[in-house]
């Protein structure tokens, strides 16, 4: 039985539906703070992450590079291909529906998304950097297009805020690469070192929680919503300032994927006390 729900979990994970729980929770979290929502868009962004994340693994293993996944994909690589291809299907099916501006949106994070593992990924510090964008962009930014919402100074900084939130949590995934990264990507653990790498990670998690408060004093963020980020941002340096690369591929990959998931969770029973 153990051993059932150990292959069900490792499944999850590998597969990356896990990721996509977590990038969905985070689109789900800007439904909530933006007070604007779009089912449409949760279900297109759940499925283009599926597509994406196990697209860019098939074409890493076949150009031949280690991963820490790599001997289960190819132990269930039919299955991953059925996975992309519906995955595929579901994401044009609702990608047709939305406004122009959003279509054009999600065709440039798909450019850059699907040239990623083609090159991109090997430009010195860009790794992080077209990550944290990917994130935020499909998490809030597409929302903010499709629902029409006015992007002021106010929307400007719930960006800046998801994107440094989204950048400090990717250092920890930096970290565990260090053993398969090559020296010459420059990802920030590479170029600063495991313990300053945690620490500019914490930094981005401060600037992003100062923002939260300006918000707060600026009446467009409620006490509740503040006290919610607040304490997923805690539970989230904690995780980051753990992070070795000594930890299990289950620290980083459920552990540290889980803080979109908390975040969510804790801003949906914030909501339900305004």
């Amino acid at each position: 039985m153990f051993q059932i729900i150990k292959n069900i979990f490792r499944f999850l994970i590998f597969s990356n539906l896990f990721v996509a729980c977590c990038i969905l929770s985070l689109f789900l979290s800007s439904e909530i703070l933006l007070e604007s929502k779009n089912y449409n868009l949760a279900v297109f962004v759940f499925f283009a992450t599926i597509f994406t994340y196990n697209f860019q693994r098939i074409v890493r293993i076949k150009k031949g590079i280690q991963h820490t996944r790599k001997s289960w994909l190819e132990n269930y690589k039919k299955t991953i291909m059925y996975l992309i291809f519906f995955s595929s299907c579901v994401s044009f099916y609702y990608f047709f529906s939305f406004n122009y501006t959003t279509q054009l949106t999600i065709i440039l994070c798909a450019i850059i998304s699907l040239l990623y593992p083609f090159g991109l990924r090997q430009v010195p510090f860009l790794k992080i950097f077209i990550i944290s964008i990917i994130w935020t962009t499909s998490t809030f930014l597409i929302l903010v297009f499709e629902n029409n919402i006015v992007f002021d100074n106010t929307m400007l900084l719930h960006f800046l805020t998801r994107l440094f939130f989204v950048f400090s949590i990717t250092i920890p995934f930096d970290i565990r690469d260090l053993q398969f990264d090559n020296y010459r990507l420059k990802t920030i653990p590479i170029f600063f070192g495991e313990i300053k790498a945690r620490i500019i990670a914490v930094i981005f998690l401060i600037f992003s929680e100062l923002m939260c408060v300006y918000l707060f004093f600026s009446n467009s963020l409620s006490s509740h919503y503040l006290l919610a980020i607040s304490i997923s941002f805690l539970l989230a340096s904690i995780f980051i300032l753990n992070s070795t690369k000594e930890k299990s591929e289950m620290y980083f990959s459920f552990g540290v994927e889980s803080i979109s998931i908390i975040f969510y969770i804790i801003l949906l029973i914030s909501s339900c006390m305004v």
